[in-house]
């Protein structure tokens, strides 16, 4: 009874020992998590995504997504996430999602790793800055990924911030229409220009336009239906 007693207490400290060794700490966690959505918000931001599409197209919640870019936005949560990466796993050039304190990391670098670079702080624009980028782009000869290079930004940023403060695309120019008379000779050429189908009559219409509609057809109640087309236009 006593051998296998004590048996039954060294398996069970062996076991106690192995759940300790592989249990992960709440703090840990925590910061995993927060290192997690820090990393998304920060994508989300620089995509120039709707919140919505982007969390479809990450497969994430947009209401989790929507709390921590609140969160992270107030100060709430501060945390630089390439922080929490290994170091083998960090790119060469990169840049910062905020200034923060140096944290631990969740994975320790193994002997031999490189160090890590040192990265920029990210940038951050006020309503009055973004409203200047964006203005740029409207100046003669300007284009909007020249503009988004200058500044260290996405396009698809400067374009929402287009959008964000009015400042839509140019408007196309229309076309004026130009009557020419009958007796012209420019005129005569345009007219020549488009044979007469088989079995069509040409209609002339009140504004000097030229339709072809079926033989027989009365021209009344042509120029009634094309005028009656434009006006629903």
């Amino acid at each position: 009874m006593r051998r296998e007693r004590a048996r039954e207490e060294r398996e069970k400290a062996l076991r106690k020992q192995k759940q300790r060794r592989f249990t992960i700490t709440s703090d840990v966690r925590n910061r995993a998590s927060q290192a997690f959505w820090a990393m998304h918000v920060e994508a989300l931001n620089w995509s120039g995504m709707e919140l919505r599409a982007y969390a479809t197209a990450m497969q994430l919640s947009p209401h989790s997504l929507r709390k921590w870019r609140d969160r992270l936005a107030t100060g709430e949560v501060t945390i630089d996430w390439r922080a929490h990466l290994h170091p083998s796993a960090r790119p060469a050039v990169t840049t910062s999602a905020r200034n923060s304190q140096p944290e631990r990391r969740l994975t320790a670098a193994e002997i031999g790793d490189p160090a890590a670079p040192k990265m920029p702080a990210r940038r951050f624009f006020s309503d009055e800055e973004k409203l200047a980028i964006a203005r740029e782009t409207e100046l003669p000869g300007a284009k909007v990924s020249a503009v988004a290079r200058k500044h260290g930004i996405v396009t698809g940023l400067l374009f929402r911030w287009r959008a964000q403060f009015g400042i839509a695309q140019k408007k196309r120019s229309k076309l004026a229409r130009v009557l020419l008379p009958d007796d012209m000779p420019a005129a005569r050429a345009l007219r020549d220009l488009v044979r007469q189908p088989e079995g069509k009559m040409v209609v002339d219409l009140a504004d000097g336009r030229r339709v072809f509609a079926p033989a027989g057809s009365d021209p009344d109640v042509v120029r009634t239906q094309i005028e009656s087309r434009d006006a629903a236009q």
